[in-house]
């Protein structure tokens, strides 16, 4: 077995301790004449996984401190770690979804805070997506 497997199982292993997440991707659609005359639609079926929900350490130096202090992240937004194979980008607007089945809390993905990826040899090993609490449950305009 090769470190990058075995880094991939240990970091595998890690994640199945955190929660259970949703990945629920979204078509958007614009309605009318303005930006914000949106529809969202969802855009094939949800993705399971198990992922460690973290708070924003403010820590003076630390890399949250820097996008708190530039105002892309926010003091109760979260960071999420997950393994590297799920798709984060280039498909839309992506609602995660935890703490259960029916999911009870609904988070969007930021766009200022970036998804992180971190890999070996070419292989993506885990991913920290900085996340949001969504007020309502869902987009304006979700469908």
């Amino acid at each position: 077995m090769t470190f990058v497997d075995e880094l991939g199982q240990g970091i595998t292993e890690v994640l199945r301790y955190g929660e259970q997440v949703r990945f629920k991707y979204y078509n958007q659609t614009y309605t009318g004449e303005y930006d914000d005359d949106v529809s969202y639609t969802q855009s094939g079926n949800d993705y399971w996984c198990s992922g460690l929900v973290c708070p924003i350490d403010s820590k003076l130096g630390g890399y949250d401190a820097l996008l708190l202090q530039q105002g892309k992240i926010l003091y109760d937004d979260k960071k999420l770690y997950v393994a590297g194979d799920v798709q984060t980008s280039g498909l839309g607007p992506i609602k995660i979804g935890m703490a259960g089945s029916p999911t009870t809390r609904q988070y969007e993905i930021l766009n200022d805070g970036e998804v992180v990826s971190w890999g070996l040899n070419g292989s993506p090993v885990y991913k920290k997506i900085y996340i949001r609490y969504l007020n309502n449950g869902s987009f304006i305009g979700e469908a």
